[in-house]
């Protein structure tokens, strides 16, 4: 799936896909500008990543993976109540500093819930240096969304921080969100109309 960011003001395509053992290595490379290092911000969002690739490379080895999204329809037809996980990653190749933009490690729960372990954005770009892009997280949270909506997942859950909470609480039109975030119902349609209609650039 593909949605828009602006970077620099401009719109630009970004790609939304599964990811693999190969896009992990380009995460371990992400570095934060001088500049913007020590924002608590900065340093949170490498600190996910870095938990993000270790817990999705130990959930290779302890329970399924998809790849794709048949992967995961797949697997899940297979064994009903399975646990299923699932990298997913924001990929340019217009933006400098990496191939990969942002990312989301995520599992599937026995009872068909998605759990958002972590969300993660290139610390540059959580730092607002150059080149300025957003939307890369927003686009993220749509996209889990609109990949449950397919997949018929009803809940999309998880913890948040003191910097999170306002940005999923924005971006998911909910009045407020504390250490856990709910995406269900109204608000699970919410963000998927977000997704189709404003990130795709469809309207």
């Amino acid at each position: 799936m593909r949605f828009q960011v602006l970077a620099e003001g401009e719109p630009r395509l970004v790609e939304l896909a599964f990811g693999s053992e190969t896009d992990l290595a380009l995460v371990s490379r992400w570095r934060a500008p001088a500049a913007v290092a020590a924002r608590p911000a900065v340093r949170d969002t490498l600190e996910f990543a870095r938990l993000a690739s270790k817990r999705w490379r130990y959930y290779r080895r302890s329970i399924a993976t998809a790849s794709s999204l048949d992967d995961f329809k797949s697997i899940v037809a297979r064994e009903p109540q399975a646990e299923v996980s699932l990298l997913l990653i924001v990929c340019a190749d217009w933006f400098a500093r990496s191939r990969i933009l942002g990312l989301a490690q995520c599992r599937r729960t026995y009872c068909h819930h998605l759990i958002l372990e972590f969300l993660s954005v290139h610390p540059a770009i959580v730092g607002r240096a150059g080149p300025y892009v957003r939307g890369v997280g927003t686009g993220l949270v749509y996209g889990l969304a609109e990949l449950a909506g397919l997949l018929g997942i009803p809940l999309i859950w998880g913890e948040a921080t003191a910097y999170s909470a306002p940005f999923y609480a924005k971006t998911c039109g909910l009045p407020e969100v504390k250490d856990h975030l709910f995406i269900r119902g109204e608000t699970l349609d919410h963000c998927r109309r977000q997704f189709r209609d404003e990130v795709q650039g469809e309207t």
